[in-house]
């Protein structure tokens, strides 16, 4: 009975801690809603937040945002993304785009659904000297088998 009050609480708080910390990713970040949003979402520190066994809502909103600006910051470091390595994932990006007739919100969203960030950075030097269309299709096809 007792853990389901607190999940209860827990569920109940989560927007307001949400809200707060999509206003201040908004704010210092100078990004509109829906990139604040993404920011946030596409995060290791929002799974946490929904967990109810680490009880992250109780935190203050600055130190939920140093937590994510420091997940965010390892995940770059990680990424160890090179001008080649993120010019070759624009152009990538944009080629599917206009390929396939999308907008860049519809190509970013099913690119990080994907994987293909991280699998245009781990091929990077295999794929970057092929040609658009086999670059294109390879990305198809691996969009493909992970459907």
């Amino acid at each position: 009975m007792e853990t389901s009050l607190q999940n209860q609480i827990g569920s109940s708080m989560l927007p307001f801690v949400m809200k707060e910390l999509v206003e201040m990713i908004m704010q210092k970040k100078a990004l509109p809603l829906h990139d604040a949003l993404f920011y946030i979402y596409s995060s290791r520190l929002y799974t946490s937040l929904l967990d109810e066994n680490t009880k992250l809502w109780y935190a203050s909103t600055v130190s939920l945002y140093e937590i994510l600006e420091k997940e965010k910051a390892e995940r770059r470091k990680e990424q160890d993304l090179t001008p080649k390595i993120l010019l070759f994932m624009m152009f990538c990006m944009e080629n599917y785009r206009e390929a396939h007739k999308k907008s860049s919100e519809e190509i970013l969203l099913l690119f990080s659904k994907h994987g293909i960030f991280q699998f245009l950075h781990d091929n990077f030097e295999m794929l970057h000297t092929q040609d658009k269309e086999y670059i294109l299709d390879t990305i198809t096809t691996y969009i493909n088998k992970k459907k």
